[in-house]
């Protein structure tokens, strides 16, 4: 076996760790993490396929311009919601369902992924009819999600982590030789680490009776978009 043969393999086993991806059910939302785009275009594909009836996208400051490249079942102007807002407290869920779009600000600090499911994790017990969830987000990014869902969703929540497949299959074949990519894949593998230690201290705290949405984590309905 060649050297370059031992090397490919090898990085396919660490893509396909971090992935850890299942396949696809039906639940009742999609839950869709902030960042790359095509993670929402997947995720609204599901939607429009009937795999769930709600979607809850997780949208960043810097997505809000692009925001408006989504195909969504009912219109929603959200870059003019987050005018009125100052830019570092623009982070919003957006809930789209049969007929309706809906737009909360949440509030996020450092460590945004776990700050992102932290907020999920308070959606969950303001819908308490929802018992499934599907979580959509990019492969390499899925054991670092999975680690913090596990901890921090309500229990009885069935979870169901799928990533979005065309980018999977190109970063597992390639990101070995890209310099970038690498350092995306590796930094990912620190990231899980210590989103470890910071998922143990927050269960500590929670045990202690520390609510998880002190410290500005509450979240609040700023704009809601009708049909049109």
């Amino acid at each position: 076996m060649s050297r370059m043969t031992r090397r490919s393999g090898l990085s396919n086993r660490l893509y396909d760790w971090l992935a850890a991806s299942d396949r696809c059910q039906e639940s009742d939302v999609i839950f869709v993490l902030a960042g790359r785009e095509c993670r929402k275009h997947f995720a609204l594909r599901l939607f429009q396929e009937g795999w769930a009836p709600t979607v809850l996208l997780s949208v960043g400051r810097f997505e809000i311009r692009r925001f408006s490249n989504l195909e969504l079942p009912t219109a929603l102007d959200l870059l003019a919601i987050a005018s009125t807002t100052e830019p570092r407290r623009r982070h919003y869920f957006v809930q789209i369902g049969p007929g309706t779009t809906a737009a909360r600000r949440i509030a996020l600090a450092r460590f945004g992924t776990l700050r992102e499911i932290l907020a999920f994790s308070d959606w969950l017990r303001d819908h308490t009819a929802i018992r499934s969830v599907t979580v959509v987000s990019s492969g390499f990014h899925l054991r670092r999600i999975r680690m913090c869902c596990r901890q921090l969703i309500p229990d009885g929540t069935r979870l169901n982590f799928v990533a979005v497949p065309d980018e999977g299959r190109y970063l597992r074949r390639h990101w070995w030789r890209d310099p970038k990519a690498r350092r995306l894949m590796l930094s990912e593998l620190l990231k899980i680490l210590i989103y470890k230690l910071l998922c143990l201290s927050l269960m500590t705290r929670a045990r202690f009776g520390v609510s998880l949405s002190r410290g500005g984590l509450n979240t609040g309905r700023v704009g809601v978009g009708g049909s049109g």
